[in-house]
């Protein structure tokens, strides 16, 4: 199964002042082997990457697969969204596409954002919720 690493746990991962104790606690996860990107998980990284650092960033992600995303997708999403919405929950539009993706795809996201634990309550999504390290 392919796992996907959610945006925040990449900005983790390539920030200089990150705690020492998150980068051991994600560098498993993004150093392993059946690791997959999705594109809206590139748009929101290299975004906001700061432009010193986004040519090491593209570089260090161009040996990882990338998952596309097909057009159908994006109505997927919105039916997603709406039945997220549904049950009181407001997601943003990049999180339900990512969420879609891997879905679409089987593969399981990792992320520290909550909110990806109580979307995979409403769906199919495999999702594992890490606890911030302190």
């Amino acid at each position: 199964m392919e796992i996907v690493i959610e945006t925040s746990i990449w900005v983790d991962f390539f920030r200089a002042k990150t705690p020492a104790s998150v980068k051991a606690q994600i560098k498993p996860w993004v150093s392993g082997e059946d690791l997959a990107l999705c594109e809206p998980v590139l748009c929101e990284l290299l975004r906001t990457a700061v432009a010193g650092q986004r040519s090491f960033i593209q570089r260090h992600l161009a040996t990882i697969p990338v998952l596309s995303t097909p057009t159908t997708l994006w109505a997927d999403a919105t039916r997603l969204g709406q039945e997220c919405r549904d049950a009181g929950l407001i997601v943003g539009a990049l999180d339900l596409l990512i969420a879609t993706v891997c879905i679409h795809y089987d593969a399981e996201l990792i992320a520290f954002d909550k909110q990806f634990g109580a979307i995979a309550k409403l769906s199919r999504l495999k999702a594992r919720i890490l606890t911030r390290a302190a």
